[in-house]
């Protein structure tokens, strides 16, 4: 029987990496982006039967077209809410646009797409992994809106996963929470002054290792993970107390901003 797999934000990066595994494990990957053009090269890179799609996340019904499309190929088996924005700059500095952009695309495409997910995979199971971030746990200064929608979409994926035991569905919800990773929306900020602390931690994490621990994650019991594991530790702590964490963060900014500077 052919399965499909849907991954969301699919024309490159994390998005990418997500769908090549899954067609090496043999599911029919139906990818997903905003920018139709990356989107279609990325499913001829795959081959074996992709389907590049354009899809804005923030449309709610466009989750439910693409979950009818993936089940008329195959049975939807994976569903990975992985499009994603960041913004950087003091919270209170952003436009109405980016203000307007993260919510939708962050929160609302992926409660959209693990809604359509769950809906169309019913009571034949499945799984659904939301791309959350290391952020999600604690204060990222210079990142408040980015780590406030992350923060949101792990809630959302833990209060998911307590609605589908209740109701009996056999679909797992997982959420996956990575350090920085290298990929072109981190890149694309290496000027920016409002992402330092994107940059002053350990090396930034590979596409291919993030998403080999997500598929992980889907299969082992626990709802989301936070990889590497120490970083979630060490960002946990700021909850003991919030005064001394940030103080520690203010000097990892500053350490970010000369490391920015030699770019």
């Amino acid at each position: 029987m052919t399965t499909t797999a849907v991954v969301t934000g699919a024309g490159r990066g994390i998005g990418l990496a997500f769908a090549r595994r899954l067609a090496d494990m043999g599911h029919l990957v139906v990818l997903t982006d905003i920018d139709g053009e990356a989107v279609s090269r990325a499913a001829a890179e795959i081959g074996r039967g992709a389907v590049g799609v354009q899809q804005d996340v923030r449309e709610i019904a466009s989750h439910r077209e693409i979950a009818e499309q993936a089940a008329s190929l195959g049975q939807l088996a994976i569903w990975v809410n992985n499009a994603g924005v960041l913004f950087a700059g003091d919270a209170w500095t952003h436009s109405d646009e980016e203000v307007a952009t993260i919510l939708d695309v962050n929160i609302r495409g992926v409660m959209a797409g693990s809604a359509a997910a769950v809906g169309q995979m019913g009571a034949a199971g499945g799984a659904v992994l939301n791309v959350a971030s290391l952020s999600a746990l604690g204060p990222i200064p210079g990142l408040a809106l980015y780590a406030a929608t992350k923060a949101a979409v792990l809630s959302y994926t833990t209060s998911l996963q307590g609605d589908l035991a209740h109701a009996g569905l056999p679909i797992r919800v997982r959420a996956l929470c990575p350090d920085v990773v290298d990929t072109r929306m981190v890149t694309a900020r290496a000027h920016d002054p409002g992402a330092a602390l994107l940059f002053a931690g350990p090396k930034p994490l590979d596409e291919d290792a993030v998403a080999r621990a997500g598929l992980a994650l889907i299969d082992s019991r626990q709802v989301f993970r936070v990889i590497p594991r120490w970083r979630g530790a060490l960002v946990r702590g700021t909850d003991i107390a919030p005064g001394a964490g940030l103080k520690m963060l203010a000097l990892m900014r500053k350490l970010g901003d000369r490391r920015q500077s030699r770019h």
